[in-house]
């Protein structure tokens, strides 16, 4: 009988479920998985941080719609870990993989010993510790399975050095072999809920969809737009479900977050909703009032059981992954007389033109820059096909407030954790997802000091990323809050750091942009060039509407 490594095990076993991309940093114990990797064909990006490496995991995974693999030593584990909590909220099937020392020395004070798999428990949908090296195949079809299945998420496999090293017979790949059929698929909803639900939509008078991240995972562009089309309801989107339904379609109100979205805030006219992977959490006010009528209607699709009747009990409960419920909604709608739900739609696309064309008012050129002209300028570069990262305080704000989303998997912001400092990391792992398109991040100067190193990344690794770098010298949204409430900053202030002088120092091209009439210019270079770029672009001291709403609702509720 042939014998294969534990390493060789893993390999194989990570290839057999399609994955050729991981990301990490090299480290003591899982050496030998490296060197082994190294001779088959993977696409292998080393971070310079294991905390990127997983939000890098994360976006690639989320827009691939496949598993993102991380890899990482024990130390390495720790830093991954705020990934994974990150990833838990995005819903992004990351599968985390950690080395550590001998198993046989574990419980005894060996090398850099923790609890790696109960410290990842509580920040995964599954984490475990594999007990031998003929077990390796099984445990990793557990986590792909696992993180695939139901409402996608991260685990985490703890695989110690003595299991990669071992050599084992190599017909256990054949006992856990992957199978056409042996991989769960999509699960499809009740077909009496489904009914219920269209009844519902179908006698109401100003009906609205809502799209989420777990739409995103699952939901057909196509299917989501027929379902669209059929009832004529007009759709909002969310986070992974941006461009599901483009921003330009004549039902589509736009981004789902009310305090960008004026639109999006008349959803307290509404007297049913549907939710489409979309948790009624606190972005949604827990699907309470406000921001939802007295009375409305709530519809509630999802693929976790502990997403439906959280916060509130709702009208109908589907529990199904929302790409299959989503065509099995579209189907029923298509053997019904729908009434014309015109006259609302109307006014909700006149009341986002509206905005829209307010915040177009703020573009005036000036110095310091407004965020809404540095939006428009970005604007004449890009296209539908353009990806896109925000991430920041306010700053970002007023771009995802004004730049459409078009087309599905091109738009990636801070998950519902609320985690800045992802840019980077998310742009680069969207740049191997994507990498016939060139990234554009936008982020703030605060945020981007968590992970700026990985513009080293992405030059090592040839990763063309734009970042066009909004530089006030504070943490913006926080800053604005402390002023708004008590009258100063406290640990907001920070100084006008020369982020281009850093960037060219790692390798990529950069400018300093402190002049509204140099923007055009710079951007056009920056687009021209065939390597990473970055704009430190000198912003003023502008609130948001997220902030000022967040300063109106604590002083109205202690007023």
């Amino acid at each position: 009988m042939a014998k294969v490594s534990g390493s060789h095990l893993i390999v194989k076993s990570l290839q057999a479920h399609g994955i050729d991309t991981v990301f990490g940093i090299a480290g003591d114990h899982f050496l030998h998985l490296l060197d082994v990797m190294v001779d088959e064909p993977f696409r292998m990006i080393d971070t310079r941080h294991e905390g990127a490496a997983a939000h890098a995991a994360d976006a690639y995974a989320r827009t691939l719609r496949r598993p993102g693999v991380v890899l990482s030593t024990t130390p390495g584990h720790a830093n991954a870990l705020a990934g994974l909590a990150n990833a838990m909220h995005s819903q992004a099937p990351v599968i985390n993989i950690a080395g550590s020392s001998d198993s046989f020395n574990l419980g005894r004070g060996a090398m850099q010993e923790f609890d790696q798999v109960g410290i990842a428990a509580p920040v995964t949908k599954g984490a475990w510790q594999i007990p031998s090296a003929d077990r390796i195949p099984e445990y990793i079809n557990l986590a792909v399975r696992t993180a695939m299945s139901g409402k996608r998420g991260p685990v985490h496999l703890t695989i110690p050095q003595d299991l990669q090293d071992s050599m084992v017979d190599d017909d256990v790949l054949d006992r856990y072999g992957i199978g056409a059929n042996s991989v769960p698929l999509s699960v499809s909803g009740d077909q009496g809920q489904i009914d219920a639900a269209i009844e519902i939509l179908k006698n109401s008078e100003r009906p609205m969809i809502i799209a989420g991240t777990g739409a995103g995972a699952t939901a057909l562009p196509e299917e989501l737009q027929r379902l669209v089309d059929t009832m004529g309801i007009p759709i909002t989107t969310v986070d992974s479900a941006r461009g599901l339904v483009p921003d330009d379609h004549e039902l589509s109100i736009g981004f789902g977050y009310l305090p960008l979205n004026r639109a999006v805030a008349r959803v307290n006219e509404a007297d049913a909703v549907l939710f489409l992977g979309q948790q009624l959490d606190y972005t949604w006010g827990f699907g309470g009032s406000p921001p939802f009528a007295p009375g409305v209607r709530r519809i509630v699709v999802d693929a976790s059981p502990d997403n439906i009747g959280r916060s509130r009990s709702v009208d109908v409960a589907i529990l199904g992954d929302v790409g299959p419920v989503v065509t099995q909604l579209a189907d029923a709608a298509a053997k019904q007389s729908w009434p014309s739900f015109s006259a609302w739609n109307r006014s909700l696309q006149d009341e986002r033109e509206k905005h829209q064309a307010e915040l177009s008012e703020l573009a005036v050129e000036s110095d310091p820059m407004h965020p809404m002209f540095v939006s428009e300028t970005l604007q004449r570069y890009i296209d539908a096909d353009t990806p896109m990262v925000f991430d920041g305080g306010d700053y970002a704000h007023f771009f995802r407030a004004s730049i459409a989303a078009r087309k599905p998997d091109r738009w990636l912001y801070v998950s519902s954790f609320g985690m800045i400092g992802i840019n980077l990391p998310y742009a680069l792992g969207l740049q191997v997802a994507l990498p016939n398109h060139r990234v554009v991040c936008v982020t703030g100067d605060g945020s981007f000091g968590f992970h700026g190193m990985e513009l080293d990344t992405m030059v090592r690794h040839n990763l063309p990323v734009i970042t066009i770098l909004g530089n006030n010298s504070i943490w913006g949204i926080d800053w604005q809050i402390q002023k708004g409430l008590y009258g100063r900053p406290v640990w907001t202030d920070l100084r006008p750091t020369r982020w281009d002088t850093v960037a060219k120092g790692l390798g990529a091209y950069a400018e300093n942009v402190e002049h509204a009439a140099d923007l055009d210019g710079a951007l056009r270079r920056a687009f021209a060039q065939d390597k990473p770029a970055l704009l430190n672009v000198t912003i003023g001291q502008i609130i948001s509407p997220v902030a000022e709403e967040a300063v109106s609702r604590k002083l109205g509720a202690h007023g």
